[in-house]
């Protein structure tokens, strides 16, 4: 069995790594998801004051580091000597090392260090977390650097690559310069009026909140030649049941070796 489990067209997306199992965002993280046979991988990428991409999901580093302060606001030295994975307390199925002192060394990565180690490993799920313009270019030109636009494919497939966002200007900037990338649109809901921007802005997928799907809203998306993820499954096995029933063609979620047995179960 793989980790589409059941229905092959529907993917287990392992949000920022395995991460109820590793510290977010982290090697150990993306590590983990791998070891446990899942190789879409979810993160964020956002800019340092001295523009240096790094893989975070909050602007403040206050939650997941024993930093303080704005992302935007500090530069790349300080960040590199910050320690990620001290906050976290342990794993919720012992797939990963248990206790807030297992990762006394776990850094926040750049997006180079993430595309140089999981290069041909990883179908990547890149979310543009931040909205300064020169994101989208430092993060395209890091892409080019390491050969991730020459694997591109249109489904799950991996190694692949698709860039995310819930922001449109972001996603305009990287279709203008990299229109043979696939991407998708995170928002809250499905409906009429966000089916056509999608489909203004040349999108292929929508990517909306797991919270209140339905196979009406994913047959309408599909109908108008829209693949459909859901994101927002938190700890909700009801989420996690109705993005599987809707026919969605997959989820991101922090917890995919318990969702692969829920779904067998399905």
């Amino acid at each position: 069995m793989t980790n589409n489990a059941k229905r092959k067209n529907f993917t287990l997306i392992a949000h920022r790594g395995a991460s109820y199992d590793a510290p977010e965002n982290t090697f150990e993280a993306f590590d983990l998801a791998l070891k446990l046979g899942f190789n879409n991988i979810e993160t964020d990428i956002q800019l340092t004051n001295d523009g240096r991409v790094v893989v975070i999901h909050d602007s403040e580093l206050d939650r997941t580091t024993d930093g303080t302060g704005l992302v935007a606001e500090t530069d790349i030295a300080k960040i590199k000597s910050l320690n990620a994975g001290l906050w976290f307390e342990g794993p919720v199925d012992g797939a990963g090392k248990k206790g807030p002192m297992a990762y006394p060394e776990t850094f926040v990565p750049t997006l180079d260090d993430v595309l140089e180690r999981y290069a041909g490993k990883a179908h990547l799920h890149l979310e543009l977390k931040s909205t300064e313009p020169e994101l989208v270019e430092l993060a395209l030109v890091s892409l080019r650097h390491w050969g991730w636009l020459e694997e591109l494919t249109r489904g799950y497939d991996s190694p692949g690559l698709t860039v995310t966002s819930f922001h449109r200007d972001q996603l305009e900037r990287s279709i203008k310069l990299a229109p043979e990338i696939p991407h998708g649109w995170l928002v809250q809901s499905l409906d009429k009026k966000v089916l056509e921007v999608a489909l203004g802005l040349g999108l292929s997928s929508i990517y909306p909140n797991a919270e209140g799907i339905t196979s009406k809203q994913v047959l309408s998306a599909h109908k108008a030649g829209l693949s459909v993820r859901t994101w927002g499954v938190g700890e909700s096995r009801a989420n996690l049941r109705r993005s599987y029933r809707s026919g969605a063609t997959g989820t991101t979620i922090d917890w995919p070796a318990i969702a692969q047995k829920l779904i067998l179960s399905m």
